[in-house]
């Protein structure tokens, strides 16, 4: 039988890629691993900490051997460094991902869960 178009082995060369390249995209959750965080003024430090943030909120936050890392997660380490809620912000489940991470010579900011 002869097929019109492409025959079938250039079709699927053009498929899986496309479906294997899908399937290695993250879903979007990040995971800051192992800083030192201060959810609240005045609150006291969770060291090595875990901060799991996704579309933009706050999903967990507490030490490292209470918080399961997502599988299929962007995870940034932080060991050594210090995360600290936005001006007007606090660390807390379902709270915004308004975060600040400091360390000697660096420092980043997530606002609504994107790096600026």
């Amino acid at each position: 039988m002869r097929h019109y178009g492409f025959p079938m082995r250039p079709k699927l060369l053009i498929i899986v890629p496309c479906l294997v390249a899908a399937a290695c995209q993250n879903s979007g959750v990040k995971v800051l691993i192992g800083a030192t965080a201060i959810v609240a003024p005045g609150a006291p430090p969770i060291e090595d900490s875990v901060i799991v943030v996704a579309e933009g909120r706050i999903r967990s936050v507490g030490m490292r051997k209470d918080i399961p890392i997502p599988q299929d997660s962007e995870r940034m380490d932080f060991t050594g460094k210090r995360v600290e809620p936005a001006p007007g912000a606090r660390i807390a489940v379902n709270e915004s991902a308004d975060l600040v991470v400091t360390g000697p010579d660096f420092s980043r900011r997530m606002l609504h869960g994107q790096w600026q």
